[in-house]
């Protein structure tokens, strides 16, 4: 994934995730029936029916403070479903290298997160509010987890539309920690002659500094 800062300090950062080489698939849950692809500068995500492996969910890796990621959002374009996915956070709670649970960003609830039923007891005990109508009986707002968990490190930002959801549209763009991130499929050049006027930098896997280096890449030792 790379990131661009844009020039001034009141313009917002861009950036682009690589699909699907950005995914973390040890965190990945799109099942049989869920798919993805990039159309255009955005993510199509869509499942087939509402069943349980009617789900679409991918995460990018990041190791950024809860207290610092801003109010994340994602622009999502419907084409067909009610239901837009969900933005999801898989966090480290007490900043002790383990991953303790995810929190969860619906639109439907205006800002409050809520914490998924999976998650260490413990961080449920100290969820901001407990009771029902968010999503799961342990919620609140960014700030008030930030307030309960200062030390929190946010390990992967993502969506996930589903399981048992049947929707397709588009995200048009997913914002994290004020960075703004649109997608595209990795650029993998196959000649040497593909490096030359400058072609060895529009290559994504791998990346490569000097037109040199990139036409080494293509030599063959015996």
């Amino acid at each position: 994934m790379s990131t661009l800062a844009l020039a001034g300090p009141a313009q917002a950062a861009s950036g682009t995730i690589l699909v699907p080489d950005d995914f973390n698939p040890t965190y990945s849950d799109t099942r049989a029936t869920g798919h993805y692809e990039v159309q255009g500068a955005g993510l199509r995500v869509f499942t087939e029916s509402n069943t349980s492996t009617d789900k679409v969910a991918e995460y990018v890796d990041t190791n950024t403070p809860l207290a610092s990621t801003g109010e994340p959002t994602l622009d999502y374009t419907p084409t067909s479903g009610t239901i837009p996915p969900g933005y999801q956070l898989i966090v480290d709670f007490d900043a002790d290298g383990t991953n303790d649970g995810i929190l969860v960003g619906e639109k439907v609830y205006n800002g409050t997160w809520w914490l998924n039923n999976a998650a260490d007891a413990d961080i449920k005990a100290a969820a901001p509010h407990t009771g029902g109508g968010y999503g799961s009986p342990y919620y609140g707002t960014l700030d008030e987890w930030r307030a309960n968990f200062p030390n929190a490190i946010v390990k992967a930002f993502g969506f996930s539309l589903g399981s048992g959801v049947k929707g397709d549209g588009v995200i048009n763009s997913i914002t994290f920690a004020g960075t703004t991130y649109t997608f595209a499929k990795p650029v993998v050049l196959t000649s040497k002659d593909q490096c030359k006027n400058g072609g060895y930098k529009t290559s994504t896997s791998p990346v490569f500094t000097t037109q040199g280096e990139c036409v080494s890449s293509f030599s063959t030792t015996k």
